[in-house]
């Protein structure tokens, strides 16, 4: 019983190896299908440019930091509104 329990999660995670093994063992034909329409389908994906991909990144990251201003402003307005008026 000592075995067991001090070897229990090499236990589990043989186990979970078998299961999943048999899985694509059994699965193998739709595995491989769905693979074959991953590729097809990425194939027609219009991939950005390194250029494109840097704008939107910094765009992004403008955008998020205004929002956090314009929220952190109306939240200490707000804050302040509603300390002034149950005081």
């Amino acid at each position: 019983m000592d075995f067991v329990l001090s070897n229990l999660k090499t236990i589990i995670l043989t186990v979970l190896a078998v299961v999943v093994l048999v899985l694509v063992i059994k699965n193998y034909q739709k595995i491989k299908g769905f693979l074959s329409e991953v590729k097809t389908e990425l194939s027609k994906v219009s991939w950005s440019t390194r250029k494109e991909l840097l704008a939107s990144t910094v765009l992004v990251i403008t955008v998020t930091g205004i929002m956090a201003i314009f929220i952190g402003i109306v939240d200490l307005g707000l804050s302040r509104f509603l300390s002034v008026v149950f005081k």
